[in-house]
């Protein structure tokens, strides 16, 4: 699975992994959100040590790492927005979409080599 509509949430130890299975997007068990590539990150929220227990994406369009008290740690604040869709792309990077439009990334793309 490559995204996250709104209302579905990623927890502790699960993944979400782009089509081209190069790129994970894991809520480890250090509560840290990580994209990682061939076991090493590229990007990171900082959430380790917070107790972050899930990370989700809400019907007002936020991207929320939350403790198990419902504590936000991490946010993309995005909110204001609605349908929206968070994946994985083949290209390293994680977008938030509403619609079409990106709304938040963790800039992590790597250039398409061109044919």
């Amino acid at each position: 699975m490559s995204s996250l509509n709104a209302g579905q949430s990623l927890g502790v130890g699960q993944e979400l992994k782009s089509d081209n299975g190069a790129y994970t997007l894991t809520l480890q068990q250090d509560g840290n959100l990580v994209l990682n590539e061939g076991g090493k990150a590229v990007w990171a929220a900082m959430t380790n040590g917070s107790g972050a227990v899930r990370a989700d994406v809400q019907e007002d369009g936020n991207f929320v790492v939350y403790k198990e008290n419902n504590e936000p740690v991490w946010a993309s604040q995005t909110s204001g927005n609605s349908g929206v869709r968070l994946t994985v792309q083949d290209d390293r990077n994680v977008v938030l979409y509403a619609g079409d439009r990106a709304i938040w990334a963790t800039d992590t793309a790597i250039a398409q080599a061109e044919a």
